[in-house]
């Protein structure tokens, strides 16, 4: 039985035009925008120097920071009373500062205070950028000095393990592949219930001998396959487009999605018990499921960046759990050993949310 309504389900989206390409075309194509649209990496920021030593230590630094590729230049400035002026004037997000005797205390040991103001304007730029900066002076400071130890006697070295270019793309694009999973499948499934109300097929499927676990199954097991096809999609085309390696194993990955995949189905059919169209299905699963899910799991907000109320509240989101499980799969190369417990938690609020959807569906029109 559970077999006859599989092909059913295919056979509909085999007619429908309109459908078929946003199951099999859209994941690569928002794979795309939202990997090259969400990159935090800051890029050409406009950047004035106002070298006050004027000596070839200062101007090479100066010119480090212009072949870093994160910084354009501006232009120079003199004296330290035009900094606020010229920063309106020609659009300067940020005013180097290189003190008079820089060159000196750079070569003979001691550590000069190179003071870096930026436009706090668009805060996250501004802090990206402002790291960027204190890398490159440090790098600077360390091959001038050589072999001459700083006054303090206390080298500092720093190691960036599993993301060390500090490329935020690479932790923005293992992110998509849980909101890929969580709009087509959620969507897909809301959708494909309420549609059997609204063309009136239901009622063709409530005399029939299906049962309530056939009808669920027969609607589910489709859309848990694409499911799994986009998991594929998505780890081809972020190597192939991003360069982006799985540090991990896919099989771990494939396993935590599928778990993930209960909850998103879930979802769906809870979300296709209260609506009663297609369009209520939609706005219901975007405004009411979606996007606090994206907003409040840390796809871009840290969640220990929250208030507490609603940190506490990010525990009952299976897409925060997923977040974390697929990045420590890609970059770290973790596994079962370091994520199961965020496996269990997608686990136990699937089945909640599955149950759920259970009770409230019935093989009856209302």
């Amino acid at each position: 039985m559970i077999g006859h309504m599989i092909r059913k389900e295919f056979r509909q989206l085999k007619r429908d035009r309109r459908m078929l390409p946003i199951v099999l075309i859209a994941p690569v194509l928002q794979l795309l925008l939202l990997g090259y649209a969400a990159n935090l990496d800051p890029q050409d920021v406009p950047l004035l120097i106002c070298d006050l030593d004027r000596t070839p230590e200062s101007r090479t630094l100066a010119s480090e920071f212009f072949a870093s590729g994160h910084f354009l230049p501006s232009g120079p400035i003199f004296a330290e009373s035009e900094i606020a002026p010229e920063m309106e004037k020609r659009g300067a997000q940020a005013i180097l500062v290189i003190p008079a005797g820089f060159g000196w205390d750079s070569v003979s040991g001691i550590p000069p205070i190179v003071p870096y103001i930026a436009d706090g304007s668009d805060s996250t730029t501004a802090s990206i950028a402002m790291s960027y900066a204190g890398r490159i002076v440090s790098l600077h400071l360390s091959e001038s000095a050589q072999s001459t130890p700083l006054s303090s006697g206390i080298e500092a070295r720093t190691r960036i393990l599993f993301n060390p270019e500090l490329k935020s793309r690479d932790f923005m694009v293992p992110g998509i592949l849980g909101l890929l999973l969580m709009v087509m499948t959620l969507i897909l499934t809301s959708l494909a219930v309420v549609k059997e109300k609204e063309i009136g097929t239901m009622e063709q499927l409530i005399v029939t001998p299906l049962s309530t676990r056939d009808i669920l199954m027969g609607k589910l097991l489709p859309f848990a396959l694409i499911g799994v096809v986009d998991v594929f999609l998505v780890i081809g085309a972020s190597r192939l487009i991003f360069g982006l390696d799985i540090a991990g194993s896919v099989l771990s990955l494939l396993l935590f999605s599928l778990i993930f995949l209960l909850t998103t189905l879930g979802l769906g059919l809870l979300v296709s018990t209260f609506s009663h169209t297609q369009q209520q299905a939609m706005m219901s699963s975007v405004f009411f499921v979606m996007l606090p899910m994206i907003i409040l799991s840390g796809f871009v907000f840290p969640v220990e960046n929250m208030p507490a109320p609603i940190r506490a509240a990010t525990v009952f989101l299976p897409l925060r759990y997923y977040f974390t499980i697929v990045r420590g799969i890609y970059l770290r190369g973790a596994g079962i050993a370091e994520l199961w417990k965020e496996g269990l938690a997608m686990a136990v609020l699937g089945a909640g949310i599955f149950g759920l959807s259970l009770l409230r569906f019935h093989k009856r029109l209302e």
